[in-house]
C-alpha cells in the first residue's frame, strides 16, 4: 500500500519529482517526464491544474527569476509535508491529543513493554 500523506497519487509524483530535483524544474521539463517517463497523455491544462492546487496546498512555489517561464520547486521537504499531514490527522480525528492518537492505536490497553519504554524516551 502507498503512502499519499494526503495527496492523490498524482500530486505526489508530482512532489516526489520536484523533491527529487537538484533545482527548480520548468514546466516544460514536468511535462515532459509525465510523458515520457510516466506515459501521461495530459493537456497542457491537465498538468497546470495540478501544480495550481499543489501551489494552492502551499508545497510548491515559483520562481520567474532565472527565466520567462515559472520554474517549479517543492516549498518543503517529504519529511517536513508528513510531519505537517500528520499534526493535521491528529487535529482532525484526535481533537490534537496525542493520548488519544496513542489510546486509539492500543485500543484493547495492551502495550508492550518495548512500545511503553519507546514512548517513556519521547516524553
Amino acid at each position: 500500500m502507498k503512502k499519499n500523506y494526503g495527496l492523490t497519487n498524482t500530486e505526489l509524483q508530482i512532489m516526489e519529482l520536484l523533491w527529487a530535483a537538484p533545482e527548480p524544474m520548468s514546466f516544460r521539463d514536468i511535462m515532459d517526464v509525465a510523458t515520457t517517463e510516466w506515459k501521461k497523455t495530459w493537456k497542457v491544462q491537465t498538468l497546470n491544474t495540478f501544480l495550481l492546487g499543489l501551489q494552492k496546498m502551499g508545497m510548491v512555489g515559483t520562481d520567474k527569476s532565472r527565466s520567462t517561464y515559472n520554474m517549479y520547486f517543492a516549498l518543503c521537504t517529504r519529511e517536513q509535508h508528513i510531519h505537517n499531514w500528520t499534526k493535521k490527522m491528529v487535529e482532525e480525528c484526535y481533537g490534537g491529543s496525542f493520548a488519544c492518537l496513542v489510546a486509539a492505536f492500543i485500543g484493547d490497553g495492551k502495550l508492550s513493554d518495548e512500545d511503553a519504554e519507546e514512548l517513556r524516551k519521547l516524553l
